[in-house]
This record gives C-alpha cells, sequence and structure tokens, in this order.
C-alpha cells in the first residue's frame, strides 16, 4: 500500500475495530467503491452475505476496472485479508474464473490473502439448472440465475454441500451432483434444455473445485483469533435492503440476509464487535428484476430521460447491472424506503453516490419524501411488496446546478444547490452523509469530516 493510493488519510482514521458497509436501496448502490476507499485501513475485508449474484465494480487508480462477484472489494490492497464469510454461498467454477481474472489485472491472490470458509455452501450444477428451469416458466421471478435461492433451500433442509468438502472424500459431493441432474432430467426436457451427462459434469465441477482446497479454512476461528489481537474487520455487503428475505419487499428478495444484523451470523463473530454501520445510498435510484418501485421512472412517461440517467454503457458508471448486465430500472430518489433501511440497519452514517448525475434529472431534481396509502401518509416505508404497491409518492422540487463537480474534493467548494441537495437528505433522514461520490475512479470521493 504506498501512500498515493490513499484517499486523504487525514481526513478518515477509523476508531472502530468492526464496521459494517450495507446498501440502502435495492442494490447497485456503488458499495464496492467505499469498500475498496476503506480498506486502506482495516486489516481485514469479509463478506457476510449473498454469491456470485452480486457484483462490486472498483477502480484502481491507474484507471484498471475489477469486476467482482465473491471476491471482496479490499483485494486492491497489499495489506487486506480477503475472507469470504460462512454467511455466504459460494459457485466454485466462476470463484476460479474470478481468481484468474483478478490475477490476470497483476493482483496476487494466495492463501495468505484470501481465505474461503470450509462452511460456506457450495452451489451444485443442479441448483443453477432449477434456477434456469423456474425462470422459463410461469414462476419466474426475474431471478440471474445464479442458483441462490435453490443452494439456500438445500442449506435449511440439511442437505446441502459445504466447502469443506474440497479437502477430504469427494465421493459424497459426485454423488450429490449426479443424482441431482438426474433427477431433474423430466424438468430439463419440458423447459426445453440439453441433455447432459452427469458424470462428466460431477467430474468437471470437482476438478474445478479442488483447486480452491488452499483457501479453504475456518474463518470464523480466524476472524476471533485476529479480533483478539487487535485486527480492523470491513464487512461487506452484498445486494441491499430491499432484497433481504425477511425486512425487503417479499417476495421479490434474495435468499440470505442483506442487513447489518447478518454480520455477527454471517461471519461468526460476536454482534456486539460491531461498531459503526456505513449504509450506502445512489442519487439515481435503480433496481434490476421485478418487484414494486414507487418512484420508478417508465419509458412511456419519460423515455429521454431515461436515456440520459442511464449513461453510456461502455462506461463503468453507466446504470447496468455488473452481475447481469441487465439495464436498471430508474427512479427518483426515494427517503421514506432509506428512512426504513436505517431503522433497521441502525445506520451510523451514509455514503452516497452519483451526486455528480443529479444536473441530469434537469434543471429541478424529485425527491421523495412521503407515501400516501389509504387516505395514510407515510414518513417510513412499509414492510412488503404488496403495500408498496399501493403507495403514492410524494415529492419535493429542489433545483439542481450546473457546474462540473467531478474534481471538487471538499464539501466547502460544491455548488451552492448541491450542498443543500446533501443537507436535505440529512434533514430528512436524520443520518450524516460522511462521504460522497462525484465520480467513478477511486479519488473522486469528498470525505466529510
Amino acid at each position: 500500500m504506498s501512500a498515493e493510493t490513499l484517499i486523504r488519510p487525514e481526513l478518515y482514521i477509523p476508531d472502530e475495530n468492526v464496521i459494517a458497509i450495507v446498501g440502502l436501496q435495492r442494490g447497485d448502490e456503488g458499495k464496492g467503491r467505499f469498500v475498496d476507499m476503506l480498506a486502506a485501513y482495516y486489516d481485514i475485508v469479509a463478506r457476510f452475505n449473498g454469491g456470485d449474484n452480486a457484483g462490486h465494480t472498483v477502480v484502481l487508480p491507474d484507471g484498471r476496472v475489477l469486476k467482482l462477484h465473491m471476491i471482496p472489494s479490499g483485494v486492491a490492497y497489499d495489506n487486506a485479508v480477503n475472507v469470504v464469510g460462512r454467511g455466504c454461498v459460494v459457485n466454485p467454477l466462476n470463484l476460479v474464473r474470478e481468481i484468474g481474472n483478478v490475477e490476470a489485472q497483476g493482483l496476487a491472490i494466495n492463501e495468505d490473502n484470501f481465505k474461503l470458509d470450509g462452511g460456506t455452501q457450495l452451489i451444485l450444477p443442479h441448483h443453477i439448472f432449477d434456477d434456469v428451469i423456474r425462470e422459463a416458466g410461469a414462476k419466474s421471478q426475474g431471478s440471474t440465475k445464479s442458483g441462490i435461492a435453490q443452494v439456500s433451500s438445500d442449506k435449511v433442509l440439511r442437505t446441502g454441500m459445504r466447502t469443506d468438502l474440497l479437502n477430504n472424500d469427494v465421493d459424497e459431493l459426485f454423488n450429490a451432483i449426479v443424482e441431482g441432474l438426474q433427477s431433474q432430467e423430466e424438468a430439463r426436457q419440458v423447459a426445453g434444455l440439453d441433455s447432459i451427462n452427469a458424470e462428466e459434469v460431477a467430474e468437471h465441477y470437482i476438478e474445478t473445485a479442488q483447486q480452491l482446497g488452499t483457501f479453504v479454512t475456518d474463518s470464523t476461528y480466524y476472524l476471533r483469533q485476529r479480533l483478539k489481537k487487535g485486527a480492523r474487520i470491513l464487512a461487506e455487503g452484498a445486494q441491499a435492503f430491499l432484497l433481504d428475505p425477511d425486512h425487503g419487499m417479499a417476495p421479490y428478495t434474495t435468499s440470505t440476509p442483506t442487513t447489518a444484523g447478518a454480520v455477527a451470523a454471517g461471519l461468526g463473530i460476536s454482534p456486539f464487535a460491531l461498531k459503526k454501520v456505513i449504509g450506502v445510498m445512489k442519487a439515481t435510484q435503480s433496481h434490476v428484476g421485478g418487484g414494486p418501485f414507487v418512484t420508478e421512472i417508465t419509458e412511456e412517461e419519460n423515455p429521454e430521460l431515461l436515456s440520459s440517467l442511464h449513461g453510456d454503457q461502455t462506461t463503468v458508471d453507466a446504470e447496468f447491472g455488473t452481475t447481469t448486465g441487465r439495464k436498471r430500472r430508474l427512479g427518483h430518489l426515494d427517503l421514506p424506503q432509506i428512512v426504513h433501511a436505517n431503522e433497521v440497519n441502525d445506520t451510523t452514517e451514509a455514503a452516497l453516490t452519483k451526486l455528480d448525475w443529479v444536473p441530469r434529472y434537469g434543471k429541478t431534481v424529485l425527491i421523495c419524501t412521503s407515501y400516501e396509502r389509504k387516505g395514510k401518509v407515510y414518513t417510513e416505508a412499509p414492510d412488503s411488496a404488496r403495500k408498496l404497491e399501493e403507495c403514492i409518492p410524494q415529492y419535493e422540487e429542489l433545483p439542481t446546478w450546473k457546474e462540473d463537480i467531478t474534481h471538487v474534493r471538499r464539501f466547502s467548494d460544491l455548488p451552492k444547490n448541491a450542498k443543500s441537495y446533501i443537507n436535505f437528505i440529512e434533514e430528512k433522514t436524520e443520518v450524516p452523509i460522511k462521504m460522497i461520490g462525484v465520480g467513478p475512479a477511486r479519488d473522486q470521493v469528498i470525505v466529510r469530516n
């Protein structure tokens, strides 16, 4: 780690041993760039939930772009150990491929800086095919077809396979793959999928997966021992609040918990160890997948605005999913939903991304400050998709600005209207915004004392 890689270190000196970064909206808020930034100050960056259905984009100082799906965003720093915790689910084929992609960028991945918990659940081939079959039918849920729901189901049913099998007798794993694939052959035919050789698939899967064996360890023990010696842990969340299976917009959710409450269970550390929760939100609120979107801007409503907000797909900050490549649904900033997320996460401070994109809304920007539902006004969003579908957004209008702010690094140097925009959000959410993204590059961040 060299001095020039740090983001003005005099402005951010952390006192907490364990902090978490979580998404406050629907995902794609830009959590990875803040994890990447803060990883300079932490000994360990640990993923506590999700699988490779999530995606984080990290821009290195020389402009290289890392698109990460399973590897924690601290991989860009020599000082950080990157841990995939027990609350995650892992597709070994994709993880091996991702390790290769990271190494191709000149970054090292070895057993000293990357650890995969032996208790993580393995996503098996039939989990993915089950997901594909479901998405091809009438019960499609807009899934990424990554097998996340299916492996999570097996975990609860206590029939799942764990990564610690990779360093042991793999006969059990081989049989589980073959039996799983053979049992779904009829459903594959109905869905129009090609027949496969189950034994060949199982052999390829195990041969590839065993390349991860050197990284497999009891990360819960490792993390607790490091904490006892004063190590600092940055817990990295995947997906976001509205996708949480308990507190999100059910049934349009993911299958592993996404809130700060999942940090302790996902990493195997005490809940009392977590001292700070940084919630990330994005000025251009977005979503990939199904479910209600109270403040959504539709193509029929304003196609020119949507085109401006989506941006050029070839740029790193365009509004297209890192994992899916799908064009994101976009809308106006939704503060009742953020208030709900802050309450459940007990968010201590916030980070806002894409402040530089706010002028794309026009001379003024609408911000949803409350909902109207069945004759009542709500300043905090309700807790289910059914209720959200009944909500009508109530907006306040703020002026935007013409100045280019991508070069600004101090809050005091922002245009008056940009500062008023930030102050307005802080007033309505009652959570201070400490970091502000004004561009996709690592140094395009305003850090406020």
